[in-house]
């Protein structure tokens, strides 16, 4: 195996030693001044946290920007020809390692098979250059400097960019007219234990348990419903990570409206906006106190960014023409079962070898997962919302993984799924992240899965990608997870500008109040920002006191906003 060093980590710690004035020696000439040190920093960092997602971005604000559909073609084709190098690459990889010389034939031909990939890859490169000659800088995202990023940013807004390195964390806040940083000297592990904690009390037993006192008390017995309710998420560690990650740059982020946050493993996994700002008061599992914290989406809507270049990306993006029509919504898929994913993933032993039949999914094992009944209502009040015709909603029988495929999706501002969402591995046999539709009567190429390489095949000019489904996001906080599935990925691929993905099990009513909250709030004000409108409906439905269980962040944070533009 092959290993690489990142030369952006070594110049990070130098940086770092130098700005503390604790290792001096390194440096033989005067140092710097500080705002160049810093700046260095800063995209050294960008380049050690340049993810898949951020490529996929970037690909998004060229096919965009070009306004051609040739292009965005030869754009598509260039991905695909990378995807086959990576593969041919690793190929060439395997056949060293157990080649007895370098002259094995076997060797020979993979090594060929890469260079002739190589080679096409630059032709395609050299096309596309000549007919956009942009396309360097957005294929190929480069670190963006404090300047430059500046120059991007509205008054009110700021960009927070966290890096997590083995045993300190770095922060930058840029706003218009500011910039500052700071050291965290934290090790890393400790940060990672810290989200994992934080993560219990969201994820599926915390959701589970709050559905359930919903149901055994019903929805007029508030006290005992508050009473069932009984999950703790710890307020003290949201605070204590609020203090040290982002309070001692509060002066520069705090009156800010809008905050784009680009963050380094672990906290690519847990929403910024359950962070709490001042130190809470009361019992972590009364839902009075948790209507009353200081909760960061009280102050700032957020939006996650996969890259700091990103933001130019969209920036680009956003100023394409509108698609024509508002909205198109697919849920409510018909499931015959009560298991919904987490429950058949954690019975694996009884489904393995049911869900792949002959190397195909077993149509049965996905019509045994839960219905989920209040998507409908949800998908036909995002129409209302947005005053599509009631035939943009498909629901039922209509809401199949051919009807997506086969649709032009390319015509509509906002889309919209409400389904289960499945990652690799929730189902036995599954090995990459998937959205649940009706399956057939019979077997066929449909199986009721539309797999994220499926969904980056889709041709999409969305302003709104809404996956109103659970897991879209991923990641529990472990280093080595991936924060921003496969198929947020896939969905940027395809053409999507904004995203609005979960990171765990969501809840379904609480999950239509969210979105068509948000949307009604975009139509009575068209020029709002989507995270403005994203941040009202959360807050409409923290300090609704008819539901106790609404206040806990398991229901209401699970949402995150990926990738605003405008």
């Amino acid at each position: 195996m092959r290993r690489v060093v990142h030369p952006a980590l070594v110049a990070i710690c130098v940086l770092a030693l130098l700005l503390s004035g604790i290792a001096p020696g390194l440096a033989q000439d005067p140092l710097p001044p500080p705002a160049q040190l810093r700046d260095e920093a800063f995209q050294s960092a960008q380049k050690a946290m340049l993810t898949s997602a951020s490529m996929a971005l970037a690909q998004l604000g060229v096919r965009f920007a070009a306004g051609s559909d040739d292009l965005a073609r030869l754009v598509r084709q260039r991905q695909d020809l990378v995807a086959a190098w990576k593969s041919a690459d690793q190929a060439l990889v395997q056949a060293l390692g157990s080649a007895d010389s370098g002259n094995d034939p076997v060797v020979e031909t993979r090594r060929a098979a890469v260079d002739a990939l190589q080679a096409r890859i630059a032709e395609s490169d050299g096309d596309m250059a000549a007919r956009f000659p942009s396309y360097a800088e957005l294929s190929q995202p480069q670190p963006v400097s404090i300047a430059a990023t500046q120059a991007l940013l509205g008054e009110n807004e700021a960009l927070v960019l966290v890096f997590v390195a083995t045993r300190e964390t770095f922060v930058w806040v840029v706003t218009h007219d500011a910039a500052d940083w700071h050291r965290v000297p934290v090790e890393r592990d400790v940060l990672v234990e810290q989200v994992k904690a934080l993560r219990a009390g969201l994820d599926p037993g915390a959701v589970a348990v709050l559905r359930s006192a919903l149901r055994d008390f019903g929805d007029t017995d508030v006290e005992g419903a508050a009473a069932g309710a009984r999950v703790s998420f710890s307020r003290a560690i949201a605070h204590d990570l609020f203090r040290r990650i982002l309070a001692p740059l509060d002066k520069v982020l705090a009156h800010r409206e809008r905050v784009f946050v680009v963050a380094e493993r672990p906290f690519d996994s847990l929403p910024f906006a359950l962070l709490v700002t001042e130190p809470p008061q009361g019992d972590d599992t009364d839902p009075a106190a948790l209507r009353q914290t200081a909760w960061l989406i009280r102050r700032q809507g957020i939006v996650t960014l996969p890259s700091v270049s990103s933001l130019r990306s969209l920036r680009a993006a956003a100023a394409a023409p509108p698609a024509p029509l508002p909205f198109r919504g697919y849920g409510a898929p018909l499931l015959g079962g009560r298991h919904g994913p987490a429950q058949v993933a954690s019975n694996a032993e009884h489904v393995a070898g049911t869900l792949l039949r002959g190397g195909a999914v077993n149509l049965e094992t996905v019509r045994s997962l839960s219905p989920l009944p209040q998507t409908e209502g949800e998908l036909r009040r995002l129409a209302e919302a947005l005053g599509a015709a009631p035939d943009s909603v498909q629901v039922g029988a209509a809401a199949t993984k051919s009807a997506v495929q086969a649709a032009d999706l390319s015509r509509y501002r906002v889309l919209a799924f409400a389904t289960h969402g499945l990652l690799a591995g929730d189902i036995p046999g599954l090995s990459e992240p998937a959205l649940v539709f009706t399956p057939p009567a019979v077997d066929g190429p449909d199986d009721g899965l539309l797999t994220a390489s499926e969904a980056a095949r889709l041709n999409l000019s969305a302003d709104w990608v809404i996956l109103s489904a659970c897991n879209t996001a991923g990641g529990d906080g472990t280093p080595g997870a991936d924060g921003l599935s496969g198929l947020a990925r896939a969905f940027f691929y395809a053409g999507a500008r904004t995203l609005l993905v979960s990171h765990w099990p969501v809840r379904d009513d609480a999950a239509a109040r969210l979105t068509t909250g948000a949307l009604a709030a975009l139509r009575t004000e068209p020029t709002l920002a989507k995270a403005e409108a994203f941040r009202r409906a959360t807050l409409a439905l923290i300090t609704d006191p008819s539901d106790p269980t609404l206040a806990h962040p398991a229901i209401w944070a699970p949402f995150v906003m990926v990738g605003e533009g405008r």
